[in-house]
């Protein structure tokens, strides 16, 4: 099965990762083999998983094994947008991201969009990146920092958009009994973000990728949330980070 990434299935998703050669064509074909479809079922724990659900892993893997080369890694995290400004809650699975996440949205209404509920995809634009590589640059970007952006790997929850929004807090999700929410180093923060990055199994995809960490690291206000499930969570966290009394 030959998949082909043009600018059609996910729109602004596929459009700016595909990028189009001068003729027109997509710089990304993925063919999906049996061999890769059994990676994804070995790397599961499910030999036996359905070959759709496979696919869609599968499919997800080749993609993010080729992002580092366009600027890009794939992001655990639950990722959302307050006007203009873009979030992401990371932790690892079952600790509550889903939960802070709609206690936010229940606090700030319309204030407040989903961009992707578990599998964000981080990008960076550098003009002469870009026009190496022939990538299309969408209007209005800024060069140099961090993009998040919506996917159609979203949760179980199914929670995202067709969008993408300017990073600019990393949040690490910690249970607690009392909300509060304390600011931590770039060193504390590496070694947080990398338990929830892609690694490429590629060495010059893997040192790009740490490149990008860091970058990203630089570029964002560096936050645990110290958290309850208790809907008033959100409004501690969102006014302490946003510097509201």
């Amino acid at each position: 099965m030959n998949v082909e990434l043009t600018s059609q299935p996910f729109n602004r998703f596929i459009g700016w990762m595909a990028g189009h050669e001068n003729d027109g064509k997509p710089i990304i074909s993925i063919e999906m083999t049996p061999e890769k479809l059994n990676y994804q079922k070995g790397k599961s724990g499910d030999p036996d998983m359905y070959n759709g659900v496979a696919c869609r892993g599968a499919f997800l893997r080749e993609i993010s094994e080729r992002l580092p080369a366009l600027n890009g890694f794939l992001l655990h995290g639950a990722n959302f947008d307050i006007e203009g400004e873009g979030i992401v809650f990371c932790a690892l699975s079952g600790t509550g991201k889903t939960t802070q996440m709609l206690n936010w949205q229940k606090f700030l209404g319309d204030k407040m969009t989903i961009i992707n509920g578990d599998k964000p995809i981080i990008r960076f634009f550098d003009k002469d990146f870009c026009e190496q590589k022939g990538l299309e640059i969408p209007e209005g970007t800024e060069f140099g920092i961090p993009y998040a952006y919506g996917t159609p790997w979203n949760g179980k929850e199914n929670l995202g958009n067709n969008t993408r929004t300017i990073l600019k807090h990393i949040c690490f999700i910690e249970r607690s009994e009392t909300n509060f929410v304390t600011k931590i180093d770039k060193a504390d923060a590496v070694e947080r973000i990398m338990k929830q990055v892609y690694i490429p199994r590629d060495p010059e995809a893997l040192e790009k990728t740490l490149q990008l960490v860091n970058r990203l690291i630089n570029a964002c206000e560096l936050w645990i949330i110290h958290c309850n499930t208790e809907p008033e969570s959100a409004e501690v966290a969102y006014k302490t980070i946003f510097g509201i009394d």
